[in-house]
């Protein structure tokens, strides 16, 4: 055989072989859909007719390379209806944890009222802590003072004041993330 036949046999078989890619890549393509799935059951049925003529002679390529592929397609097919299906997270399981910006908002917002409270008066402090942390009633708080007890809730409801003008001041709405 000379050069230019030789030449010509392998033109001949790389043309044939592109279009018999090409002819796989519609048939997979339209059985599953899905570009990379048949990108690699294509590549795979490549690999198996490679392997296969290692050992036996193959006397229609085209024949060999489609049946492969449907064989291929029919195991992807029978591996998704086997693959266990997805379930909804259960509520229960989720992290009860705050979210890191929640708790960058809450320690932003203590660091506020701690120095809120530390300009205060210090019997308006007092009686506050006393009455908002500690509950103790206002009657106790009055009596411990030597103050009425409508002095004890003024005293409360100023340094409440104080705290949401504190937040205000800063532009964050008292008791809500912004």
């Amino acid at each position: 055989m000379n050069d230019s036949v030789a030449i010509l046999l392998r033109r001949d078989a790389r043309r044939e072989e592109k279009e018999l890619r090409a002819a796989l890549q519609r048939y997979v393509g339209g059985r599953l859909g899905h570009r990379d799935d048949s990108d690699d059951i294509v590549q795979e049925t490549y690999l198996r007719f490679v392997d296969y003529r290692r050992t036996r002679p193959i006397e229609n390529v085209g024949a060999f390379c489609f049946a492969v592929a449907r064989n291929l397609i029919l195991d992807h097919f029978r591996r998704r209806r086997n693959a266990p299906q997805s379930e909804p997270i259960d509520e229960t399981l989720a992290c009860t944890r705050p979210l890191a910006e929640e708790v960058l908002d809450y320690r932003q917002r203590v660091a506020i009222l701690v120095r809120a409270m530390k300009t205060m008066p210090p019997l308006r402090r007092e009686v506050f802590l006393r009455r908002q942390l500690d509950d103790i009633p206002a009657a106790t708080i009055a009596s411990d003072l030597g103050l009425s007890r409508a002095a004890v809730d003024k005293h409360c409801t100023r340094a409440l004041a104080d705290l949401r003008a504190a937040l205000e001041r800063r532009g964050l709405p008292p008791g809500a993330r912004r």
